[in-house]
């Protein structure tokens, strides 16, 4: 997994900024109520910025399995609603191979031009635009019976 917005740590050597994404990477872990997930490996991508105001490295994350990563994956959404923390900045997918990333790229433009023109509903899923579809539980009446 790919996580962005992940605060870079500040510290001086590289055993303290490697702690620092370790603590950072348990306590987005727990903000998710995936505390459970076991991570193999973090890696900081890309070189390190020099001015201190740089947008931040991602982050590669590597789990123990493909079910914690799915749970992560499902939970990260809620991350934009945790605006303590600053965690509404971060945003977490699934790593892509450079394939998927540009079959993406594509579709995310194609999405954006029937957007444009009118369209509603759509979403990339596995590369390709797709309508979604309603949310009919949302605008369901309930009734008690007493």
């Amino acid at each position: 997994m790919i996580i962005h917005g992940l605060d870079e740590p500040v510290a001086d050597t590289p055993e303290e900024r490697i702690q620092s994404d370790n603590d950072s990477v348990e306590e987005l872990l727990h903000k998710l109520h995936s505390d459970d997930v076991s991570v193999n490996k973090i890696i900081r991508l890309g070189r390190r910025p020099e001015e201190a105001e740089a947008k931040p490295r991602p982050v590669k994350l590597i789990l123990a399995s493909e079910d914690h990563k799915e749970q992560v994956l499902k939970q990260a959404k809620n991350l934009k609603y945790l605006k303590e923390g600053g965690w509404h900045k971060v945003f977490i997918h699934q790593d892509l191979t450079p394939r998927q990333r540009e079959a993406r790229k594509k579709a995310v433009q194609e999405m954006k031009e029937r957007q444009s023109k009118g369209e509603t509903n759509l979403a990339v899923i596995n590369g390709k635009v797709v309508v979604k579809a309603p949310n009919h539980h949302r605008n369901v009446l309930r009734i008690e019976l007493n």
